[in-house]
């Protein structure tokens, strides 16, 4: 019988259905913390061949604008201090640019994903942040403690977007969130499920109940969450409160310079 992937306690079947249209997985959920994972989702290759972004992610821009505004008032509100960021499985980039744009010094890394909009701006994988972002990955993860872990020791800070697991009709079949058509949901977590995570971290989560979440070193609370979750208050809390001078051109300048500095031939 599979052990939770998070806590390692007993876990037992939760339903199955058909992914890709062909394939039947089975979920089991675990009795103690609530995770909900696919045993062995085997079609992840054919799910990732066309793209790691899915087409039916049509939200995907909207989502973004969002997450700017709502990480530009983090920043300002609960982590002023905070000096280079990242945005990891950050897809085309857009999320980087757009932080990029509000001020912030944020930088990109996907190993799956071409970087579209924050070229020059790649991060390297030793390399060490204040805060980390992370949208819309973990539940895209066969086995989440390996880079929970990873990405707690590269920043005390960790904000990132997933949604939870319903108190109800959260079944396969029940929730959209499994996106069967896509094949690459593959965990589905509960608040219980990434308060263990963060005790494992010796962290503080905060949540705002359904898909905003953040682990750090020191408590934030749920309040700020909740009303970032509402994008309008997020929109004014980022307009009243970031007034940090854009990158974007000074981004430009440093890039432009790069392409006019004659590259030195290899030995």
């Amino acid at each position: 019988m599979p052990a939770c992937k998070l806590c390692a306690a007993e876990t037992a079947p939760f339903g199955e259905q058909l992914v890709l249209g062909r394939h039947r997985a089975a979920y089991r959920r675990c009795t103690a913390c609530g995770y909900v994972f696919v045993e062995n989702p085997h079609w992840l290759d054919e799910a990732y061949a066309s793209s790691a972004i899915a087409a039916l992610d049509t939200g995907i821009v909207h989502r973004n604008l969002w997450l700017a505004d709502t990480v530009a008032a983090l920043l300002a509100l609960r982590f002023r201090g905070v000096g280079r960021c990242l945005d990891y499985g950050g897809g085309g980039g857009l999320f980087v640019r757009l932080l990029r744009d509000r001020g912030y010094d944020f930088r990109w890394q996907d190993r799956h994903c071409p970087n579209l909009f924050a070229r020059g701006f790649e991060a390297g994988d030793d390399e060490r942040f204040d805060l980390i972002t992370c949208f819309e990955v973990v539940e895209h993860l066969v086995d989440p403690l390996v880079t929970f872990d990873a990405l707690a020791a590269r920043a005390p800070t960790l904000v990132f977007a997933t949604e939870l697991l319903p108190a109800t009709a959260n079944r396969p079949g029940e929730w959209h969130y499994y996106a069967p058509q896509t094949g690459q949901h593959v965990g589905f977590f509960t608040r219980a499920s990434l308060e263990g995570v963060a005790r494992r971290l010796g962290r503080h989560l905060a949540s705002d109940g359904r898909r905003l979440h953040v682990i750090a070193t020191r408590p934030i609370g749920d309040r700020l969450l909740r009303l970032l979750a509402r994008k309008r208050w997020a929109r004014r809390l980022a307009r009243r409160f970031d007034r940090r001078p854009p990158l974007t051109w000074s981004d430009a300048a440093l890039l432009e310079q790069r392409l006019l500095t004659p590259r030195r031939p290899a030995p």
